[in-house]
């Protein structure tokens, strides 16, 4: 209950930039299910929603993903042309091969 007063808080004065820390963490299936089409709705309107996740099936339902490991930007672009770049069929693969590649990488090449 306090994530959904929490997002319906946020949402009152209908943001144009909406900011969320793992909004869906800790919710059940059919509330997670409500908040993301609540963000769809929101950005076919006039606002922008920023989701930071460490789930990659969350990650998956975005337009565009930053991933960033150790502070470091790893990637940035479409679930479909991140995981397409790296070969891979699934985000956290894409995400656990950049990660693999940046760690192994010398200091000075990683942003090469």
């Amino acid at each position: 209950m306090k994530k959904r007063l929490s997002l319906a808080a946020a949402l009152l004065n209908q943001p144009p930039l909406l900011i969320l820390d793992e909004p869906t963490v800790g919710v059940d299936p059919v509330l997670r299910a409500e908040f993301w089409e609540e963000f769809r709705r929101m950005k076919s309107g006039d606002s922008t929603v920023l989701v930071s996740t460490h789930v990659m099936d969350e990650a998956d339902r975005c337009d565009y993903l930053v991933m960033v490991f150790e502070g470091e930007v790893l990637a940035f672009g479409s679930p479909e042309s991140i995981r397409r770049e790296n070969g891979v069929s699934t985000t956290e693969e894409a995400f656990l091969a950049l990660r693999l590649r940046t760690s192994r990488a010398p200091q000075g090449e990683r942003n090469a």
